[in-house]
Order: structure tokens, then sequence, then C-alpha cells
């Protein structure tokens, strides 16, 4: 872990396996006295369609995020939803931002799949 007060910035690196969820790391933040933004974020997971919108679900924690295209992943996030609309889609690995928390639904912006 890495952390820069200066940046306002923590960068962690989780293995794979772990089971801590993007909730659970906001909320330690938010416990210590600062605030959460965007988070970035790689993850693995399943992609489904709910009510027209795509959502990941993370393997191993069950958290979710209603995704939306960033502008370098058009393509990608067009044919994932595409696929996802058929059938569940497994991600190896959905790069992208989430926005900060609010009282909706997590969104992750998605910036690559593979």
């Amino acid at each position: 872990m890495k952390v820069s007060l200066n940046e306002g910035m923590t960068v962690l690196d989780l293995h794979a396996g772990n089971t801590v969820t993007l909730a659970q790391l906001r909320k330690v933040v938010k416990d210590n006295g600062f605030v959460s933004k965007e988070a970035h974020l790689s993850a693995r997971g399943t992609v489904v369609e709910r009510g027209m919108q795509a959502v990941l679900t993370v393997a191993g924690t069950g958290e979710t995020f209603a995704l939306s295209a960033g502008p370098a992943a058009n393509t990608a996030f067009d044919e994932l939803r595409r696929r996802a609309h058929e059938a569940p889609v497994m991600v190896d690995e959905l790069k992208g931002t989430a926005d900060p928390p609010t009282n909706r639904s997590a969104v992750m912006t998605v910036e690559s799949v593979r």
C-alpha cells in the first residue's frame, strides 16, 4: 500500500482471490476522517444485463457496479453489452473508474475489457 497525503491518493495492489470490497475500503477511509473520491479498479467477474443496464458482479465479493462506456472503450463496451444481453459474460479483467460514493448504486466507467 502506498499513501500520499499531498496528492490525496492511496494505491492498493490486492492479490487475486482477495475478498475486500470497494465499499469496505471507502468506509475505512471515511472512518479515518478522509473523503473517498473516484477509484481506479481492475476486477474480474460476470457481466449481465439488468433492465437495459450492463452490471458487473465482482468475483469473490459479489459487489456490483452498473457499467457505463468510457471514451476509450466504446467499442469494447458495446460488444460486452451485446454479449451480456444474450447471456452472462465472464471477464478476466475489466478496468475502469468507479465514481465517488452516492446514495445510488455504484457506477464504473469502463476503460478496457479482457
